[in-house]
C-alpha cells in the first residue's frame, strides 16, 4: 500500500484476543488504526457529544467508543476503511475521503436498522463495501453497482488457536458450544435433553456464553462466562465436537476457532456457514430448526471417536481454517485498498 489507509480499531469486549475481525489490522503494518481518546479529558468531550448527536443516529448499538472512533474516522481525509459498518459508519459517511466499509450482520439484522431508502443513502456513502459471506452480496448490491461489492471473509489466526498436539482420547467426550448472538437456544435444549437421556454423565456439555444467567439451561450442562482465551483454546482442543445451533450468520468466530484447533463442528446450515466450512468432513451441517438431525449429527461424530474417520475429520478442520488464516485475507483486503488510492 503506497499511502496509509486509516482504520477504525473497536475491540469488541466478548471476543477473545485473538479472534475479532479488527486481529485483520496486524497483518496490514500500512493501515494505521485509530482508537477512542483514552484521557479523561478526551471522554468527557466524547461523552457529551455522544449524549447529543447519539439520537441522530439509527444504528442500534453506537456507543461512545463507536461514535469516537467514527468521528476521528470523519476528520480523516485519505482513504480509510470502517471495519464494523454496522455499528460506526454513520457520521463518517460524510468524510471526503474514499472509503471502505465491512459490513458483519446478516440481511434480514441489516434490515432491521433502517428503511431500503435510508440504506440506500448511506450505502451509496461508501466507495467499496466488504461482505463477510455470500448471503450479503444481494442486500448491497440492490443499493449500489455490484462492482463496489466485494466477498472477502473474516480470517482466523492459525497460530494462536491450534489443534492440540496428542488429542486425549481417555477423557469424557465433550459436546463444547461457543457464543451467544443469534444461537437457537430451542435447538440446543432440544440437543442436550437427547444426549443426556441417551448418554448421561458419560459425556460432557459445556456452553461458553455470555449472560449466563439469562436463562435456564439443562441441568447437565456447565455453563460459564468470562473465560480466558487459553481455557477456551483448551476447551476446543479437547472437544469431541462443537455444536453451533444458530438462528442466522455471516461469519462466526467460535467456527473458526473451533476448526483451527482442528475440532469438528455440528452448525446449523443458515447463512454464510457453508462457506466458510466448505463441503469436507470438517463440519457436518443440519436444517435450520431441526433438533433432530442436529442431536444425530452430534452422536455420529461421537460413535466416530478413537477412529480414522475422525481424526480425518480433525485434520480436515484444520486445512479449512488454514485457508482461512488471516494472510492470505490481509492480501484480499489490500486489493480494496488499492481501489481506494485510484479514487483518492
Amino acid at each position: 500500500m503506497p499511502h496509509t489507509v486509516i482504520t477504525s480499531a473497536v475491540r469488541v469486549p466478548w471476543h477473545s484476543h485473538h479472534g475479532g475481525h479488527d486481529r485483520l489490522l496486524d497483518y496490514l503494518p500500512g493501515a494505521h488504526g485509530v482508537t477512542a481518546p483514552q484521557g479523561i479529558a478526551g471522554r468527557k468531550v466524547t461523552s457529551a457529544a455522544h449524549h447529543w448527536l447519539r439520537r441522530r443516529c439509527p444504528l442500534p448499538f453506537y456507543p461512545a467508543e463507536h461514535f469516537a472512533t467514527d468521528a476521528r474516522v470523519l476528520t480523516s481525509r485519505g482513504p480509510a476503511h470502517v471495519l464494523y459498518g454496522d455499528e460506526q459508519f454513520w457520521f463518517s459517511r460524510h468524510r471526503p475521503g474514499p472509503t471502505a466499509v465491512t459490513y458483519h450482520q446478516p440481511p434480514a439484522h441489516l434490515s432491521r436498522f433502517m428503511p431500503a431508502a435510508a440504506w440506500r443513502q448511506l450505502a451509496a456513502r461508501a466507495n467499496q463495501i466488504i461482505t463477510l459471506a455470500p448471503n450479503q452480496q444481494a442486500f448491497f448490491a440492490d443499493h449500489v453497482p455490484t462492482e463496489r461489492v466485494h466477498l472477502i471473509p473474516h480470517g482466523i489466526d492459525t497460530a494462536a488457536f491450534t489443534p492440540a498436539r496428542v488429542p486425549d482420547t481417555a477423557a469424557r467426550p465433550l459436546v463444547l458450544t461457543v457464543g451467544w448472538w443469534l444461537r437457537d437456544w430451542d435447538a440446543l435444549d432440544a440437543v442436550h435433553y437427547r444426549l443426556h437421556r441417551r448418554h448421561g454423565n458419560d459425556i460432557k456439555l459445556v456452553v461458553v456464553t455470555r449472560q449466563a444467567n439469562r436463562r435456564t439451561w439443562h441441568p447437565a450442562a456447565r455453563v460459564v462466562e468470562g473465560i480466558t482465551e487459553l481455557t477456551l483454546t483448551q476447551l476446543y482442543r479437547q472437544a469431541a465436537v462443537v455444536f453451533l445451533p444458530l438462528a442466522d450468520v455471516t461469519a462466526n468466530n467460535a467456527l473458526l476457532e473451533a476448526l483451527a484447533c482442528g475440532t469438528p463442528v455440528v452448525a446449523t446450515d443458515t447463512g454464510g456457514i457453508s462457506y466458510y466450512t466448505g463441503d469436507g468432513p470438517a463440519a457436518d451441517l443440519t436444517p435450520p430448526g431441526d433438533a433432530d438431525a442436529a442431536a444425530g449429527a452430534v452422536e455420529m461424530l461421537l460413535g466416530e471417536l478413537g477412529t480414522a474417520a475422525h481424526a480425518s475429520r480433525r485434520a480436515a478442520a484444520r486445512e479449512r481454517a488454514e485457508l482461512l488464516a488471516w494472510p492470505r485475507i490481509a492480501d484480499q483486503v489490500r486489493s480494496v485498498y488499492r481501489l481506494l488510492e485510484d479514487e483518492r
